[in-house]
């Protein structure tokens, strides 16, 4: 589960490697959600599949909620925070588009990169090489679909 390895970060020294595959899905949806700060290389091999994701931090929403996972009420509720746009607010946004869905902007695309590593959207993403993209058409993302666990986290919280 994504948070029994903030917990874990939470005792390592970063920046932190993660190979293993569950890991790599767990940080991809830490980072959607905005409590750790990290990034994902892509394998060489033309799959477009992380192969390794690199944690440099907890942000502060996810010592929030690591003290409220300890039971900790005196953290700052959700509700009095000021919470940027995140990949599940994009997910909320395309979720009833029509497929296929070009991306555009470096933020979409970027939300889209990590939706993708974490299975809730499948999508082709530009090469990671920026120098290499002299057209407009190569610095797209195309969103195939929403997947089943994609539609999953679109189905608003019980509380």
């Amino acid at each position: 589960m994504p948070l029994n390895l903030l917990l874990q970060l939470l005792h390592e020294k970063f920046p932190v490697t993660l190979t293993s595959d569950p890991d790599i899905r767990n940080a991809s949806v830490l980072l959607a959600t905005g409590l750790v700060e990290a990034e994902f290389h892509l394998d060489h091999f033309g799959y477009q599949q992380y192969e390794s994701a690199v944690v440099f931090a907890i942000t502060e929403e996810g010592h929030a909620e690591i003290a409220s996972l300890k039971g900790d009420r005196s953290a700052a509720s959700a509700d009095e925070q000021d919470w940027p746009v995140m990949p599940l607010d994009y997910l909320r946004k395309i979720g009833n588009s029509v497929f296929p869905l070009r991306v555009d902007d470096p933020a979409g695309i970027n939300s889209v990169a990590v939706l993708n590593a974490a299975g809730m959207v499948e999508a082709t993403l530009p090469p990671t090489c920026r120098a290499r993209q002299t057209q407009q058409k190569f610095r797209q993302a195309i969103v195939l679909r929403v997947t089943p666990l994609g539609r999953t986290a679109l189905v608003g919280r019980r509380v």
